[in-house]
């Protein structure tokens, strides 16, 4: 009979170390995956900012010919929006402003 217990004790002790060291694993590996995925969101916010200023005044709103041939609405627009991106359009028909909508 102690034999038993000695052995339902060291079996339950063994998956308790196993799903402790289990979770641990998966908590420190979120966490670097997250960390991760907000510097890839930071540095490409970053890129968005260069790439915006270096079309600032530019670029004309017929650059952007293959999307407004597959948006005809916004052939008299001052501004097109992509996914997560707000192009401006100042008086003289060039990029005033690229704005992002988090």
């Amino acid at each position: 009979m102690k034999n038993k217990w000695r052995t339902v004790f060291w079996t339950l002790l063994t998956v308790f170390i196993l799903t402790t060291l289990f979770l641990l694993y998966s908590i420190l590996d979120q966490g670097v995956t997250i960390t991760y995925m907000r510097e890839g969101y930071e540095d490409t916010e970053h890129d968005l900012e260069q790439v915006s200023q270096i079309i600032k005044g530019k670029l004309t709103f017929e650059d952007f010919k293959e999307i407004t041939d597959r948006y005809p609405d916004l052939g008299d627009s001052t501004s097109i929006e992509l996914n997560r991106i707000k192009i401006n359009f100042g008086t003289d028909k060039k990029v005033s402003s690229v704005t992002t909508n988090w």
